[in-house]
């Protein structure tokens, strides 16, 4: 490593400390104010609520360093640069928006539409700052030269999102964000010269690297705090920004330039690009959460929390090794190839392969394809749509019982022959024949002053599909009020 990289560690052990120490005073902090984790969810695969405050500490941390760098004395102080029109400037101050989004949307509520907006214009800032893929633009040649910053911008929106789906599991999302920040530091490291810009590009990194590592020791499983909205969102897109000022230390083909990014984040836009496929056949919303992640697919298949995590974590880590193989100009076709094979391996082992085949009905032995259950989710989602826009704005034990009928109409091409809207021990409303009941499914109705749903089910839960399970919450949803709709459709 030269000289001008040795100080970078000052960043990396600074924003460790300050997240690492500062963190539970913050959760103190959290849990004094009111905060809670009060989502309502058949998929949490925690138990308890956990505050989603680590996200708002890394911004913390990491800002902290920054500014130490800024005001640097050293040959680092060329960071100068940050605060004038540069495309790494514009990438702080898009990776800055996307957090207070998330930030927001931790502590209020937004929809999943509105935090989409916000990407977008986080990313447009990005790229009028000055902002691009080089290994595109090689690919793409002046003549689609247009064509640049919109695929640039829709690379960051898509790391946003991605990072943000992993965040799944204790340890899932930022274990993936510390080893891309790796990879960044390690390929400036690499680089035979190491400019102004360079530099201040590995200090950024090593600064990432540092928060991410601290937010770590509390994020292990059992996890004490989880990212949120805020961290995923900052952390993805820092990392999508750095890694497009990523440089092979020599020319390559341009296909290899264009796939080092790609390559190092192969693992989260490959369970991305599996949710939105999924989804569609499926007929649900691309924004509806489900439980059919990687992590889940790997807890489905018997391996413990932790044994899930280090899978992935080992897998993310290979991916970036072939990237950075890359880099250094030791690999070449053959790496993007091995990674090619490697996601199309997977894919088959989690059985992803099996979805266009044909599932089990909700209700019933029947097996219908892939287009009969997309018209079958659509329908049910437009009755439920339907029953909660009806115009009224009641609330509470009147809603329930005017709704009571439609629901049980919905619940009933579910599989669910009955269900009862309990408050302490006062039964409000039955609805439906119990009688071929195998067990009864509670789920708190939001902002209910304790109310609860109990769902007859005539399965049992693991049975139930991804989306029955979807669909399950968008009634809880119903029953409780349109407001409370819009935040679960944006979680």
């Amino acid at each position: 490593m030269t000289p001008r990289l040795d100080i970078l560690w000052v960043a990396g052990l600074g924003a460790f400390a300050i997240v690492s120490v500062l963190m539970p005073w913050v959760l103190r902090a959290w849990r004094a104010l009111g905060q809670r984790d009060n989502e309502v969810s058949l998929r949490k695969v925690h138990a308890g609520e956990i505050p989603r405050a680590g996200g708002l500490v890394v911004l913390f941390g990491f800002g902290v360093m920054l500014l130490v760098g800024l005001a640097g004395t050293t040959e680092l102080s060329a960071i100068h640069q940050l605060f004038s029109v540069t495309p790494l400037s514009g990438g702080l101050i898009g990776a800055l928006i996307v957090g207070l989004t998330g930030l927001y949307d931790d502590l209020v509520g937004m929809r999943a539409r509105h935090k989409l907006v916000m990407q977008i214009a986080a990313a447009t800032i990005a790229i009028l700052y000055g902002l691009y893929w080089p290994g595109l633009e090689l690919y793409a040649g002046w003549r689609w030269h247009f064509v640049t910053p919109i695929l640039t911008g829709l690379f960051l929106v898509a790391t946003v999102n991605a990072i943000n789906l992993m965040d799944g599991l204790d340890g899932l999302a930022g274990g993936i964000c510390l080893i891309g920040f790796g990879f960044v530091v390690a390929s400036i490291a690499a680089a035979p010269f190491v400019g102004p810009v360079n530099l201040a590009v590995g200090w950024i990194a090593a600064a990432a690297f540092g928060a991410t590592a601290g937010f770590l020791i509390h994020n292990r499983h059992p996890a004490k705090v989880f990212l949120g909205d805020s961290g995923s969102y900052f952390l993805g897109f820092l990392l999508g920004v750095l890694l497009l000022h990523t440089r092979p230390i020599r020319w390559r083909v341009a296909e290899l330039q264009l796939a080092i990014p790609l390559m190092m984040l192969a693992l989260p836009f490959f369970d991305m690009g599996m949710a939105v496929l999924r989804r569609k056949l499926r007929g649900q919303p691309i924004f509806a959460s489900d439980s059919d992640h990687v992590h889940h697919r790997l807890l489905a298949a018997g391996l413990s929390h932790a044994r899930a995590v280090t899978v992935l974590w080992a897998s993310t880590a290979m991916f970036a090794l072939m990237a950075y193989f890359n880099v250094i100009g030791v690999g070449g076709w053959w790496t993007l190839l091995g990674t090619i094979i490697a996601l199309v391996l997977a894919a088959v082992l989690l059985g992803y392969h099996r979805l266009l085949g044909r599932l089990p009905a909700f209700s019933g032995t029947r097996r219908v394809g892939w287009r009969d259950r997309r018209r079958e989710v659509m329908e049910l989602l437009a009755m439920l749509k339907h029953l909660d826009d009806d115009g009224a704005d009641d609330r509470g034990p009147d809603r329930w019982r005017r709704l009571s009928p439609g629901v049980g109409a919905v619940l009933g091409r579910l599989g669910v022959p009955a269900f009862e809207v309990h408050r302490g021990r006062d039964l409000i409303v039955s609805q439906g024949d119990s009688g071929e009941t195998w067990a009864w499914l509670g789920s708190p109705i939001p902002d209910s002053d304790g109310a609860e749903v109990r769902l007859a089910l005539a399965v049992r839960l693991p049975d139930l599909q991804q989306e029955q399970l979807m669909l399950l919450e968008r009634t809880v949803g119903v029953l409780a009020g349109h407001q409370v709709v819009e935040r679960q459709s944006a979680t």
